[in-house]
């Protein structure tokens, strides 16, 4: 009766464990999808912050170039400023010459009104004195006519000059004016381009944050189902470890049914008992405290022998212990030998009763040399008197 009892908890906490690990599954293959989901979402915005940096380098180049626009803009300014100082110059060197010119004509005027009123001849006879007084009076006049036209000649070829001048003058500054009309336009262009980057900066910006916002939820329910699958992952381990617990006492009741009570068939070493297992003054520490063993007394050296055929599931050094062994017997009991002064078994060793596993020692927090010994059923330490033989 008691078998099929305990094949019907096996078999209820097998079909539970087998829920447990179809939910586990759904939750990794959902959380597999998320990770694929988070990864498609990581290489976009990747790929938006390589184009949001490529789009603001775009926007330097932009200002740099507008820059530059500036300072030509400001160059032909100031060209257009030399032009207009230079036709300034220029109109008012035309204005003294003209006044100039006015009064040259003004003197020929005069000129020709005395010699319409008094002929030539008669004003050269004036200064007709000799015999060459004829050549001399025909010099004279030609000099004052010859002068007369000569200045007028520079006066024209400077007008002319001058009137060159005023129409380049006038051509720069109109060219500074197209100039400039020009670059106000590639301005226009410019920060109409500008805006519009900024503006498709800031909807990548917007669309990287809703991506974000979305990869931070998805982050979230990741945490979420990793918090669930451990939870689920600790209830199998507490239901295989409750599982397993049962199934060892359950064993353990049936051989001990079959067999009789579970004994300690050699005592561990010679010596006798010098501490009992309870609740002690601690030797070193002070106070009291639990001792989950007895101490057996002896000498460095004495042999340590394995209380009941078993598996040594532990050989080697533990805090407090020093030097231990811990053979395991079945059905959930084992027991440890501490303070060893040397190991003679190694792990996964099969032993018999009697073996000689170790020697007697003081290692680890110890007094004196003597055995520590404990019997644990099912990890808990009990008194291990009543065992022994």
């Amino acid at each position: 009766m008691t078998v099929v009892v305990v094949s019907a908890a096996l078999l209820f906490t097998t079909v539970a464990l087998a829920q447990s690990d179809q939910r586990i599954g759904d939750l990794r293959e959902q959380r597999e999808q998320l990770a694929r989901d988070a990864a498609d979402v990581a290489m976009q915005i990747d790929a938006l912050n390589a184009d949001d940096a490529a789009l603001v380098q775009a926007l330097e180049e932009l200002d740099a170039y507008i820059t530059l626009q500036q300072a030509r803009v400001e160059a032909t300014a100031e060209s257009i400023r030399a032009a207009e100082a230079e036709a300034a110059a220029a109109r008012a060197e035309a204005e003294w010459h003209e006044s100039e010119i006015e009064a040259v004509k003004e003197r020929l005027r005069r000129r020709a009104i005395e010699a319409y009123v008094q002929p030539v001849g008669e004003v050269v006879e004036q200064y007709s004195t000799g015999i060459n007084e004829g050549a001399v009076r025909l010099f004279l006049l030609e000099l004052a006519i010859g002068s007369e036209l000569e200045l007028t000649d520079d006066l024209r070829t400077s007008e002319s000059q001058l009137e060159v001048l005023s129409r380049q003058a006038l051509d720069r500054a109109a060219e500074a004016d197209r100039q400039r009309q020009e670059q106000q336009q590639q301005l226009a262009e410019l920060e109409s381009a500008h805006a519009a980057a900024l503006e498709l900066r800031e909807e990548i910006q917007s669309r990287i944050d809703e991506w974000n916002r979305l990869s931070d939820e998805i982050d979230r329910s990741d945490r979420q189902m990793e918090r669930e699958i451990r939870r689920i992952e600790e209830e199998i381990r507490r239901r295989e470890e409750e599982a397993r617990r049962r199934a060892v006492e359950e064993e353990r009741r049936r051989f001990e049914a079959e067999n009789g009570p579970f004994v300690l068939v050699a005592w561990p070493a010679e010596g006798q008992k010098t501490s009992e297992f309870g609740p002690r003054v601690h030797p070193i520490f002070g106070g009291m405290r639990q001792h989950n063993g007895i101490d057996i007394s002896g000498n460095t050296g004495d042999r340590v022998r394995a209380a009941r055929s078993g598996e040594v599931i532990l050989a080697g050094e533990r805090v407090g212990f020093g030097n231990t062994v811990v053979i395991y017997h079945g059905f959930g009991y084992s027991t440890l030998y501490a303070h060893l002064s040397r190991i003679e078994v190694s792990e996964n060793q099969q032993v018999q009763s009697g073996d000689r596993i170790g020697a007697l020692g003081s290692t680890g927090w110890s007094t004196g040399p003597h055995l520590h010994f404990e019997l644990r059923i099912d990890g808990r330490a009990v008194d291990p008197t009543p065992y022994l033989p």
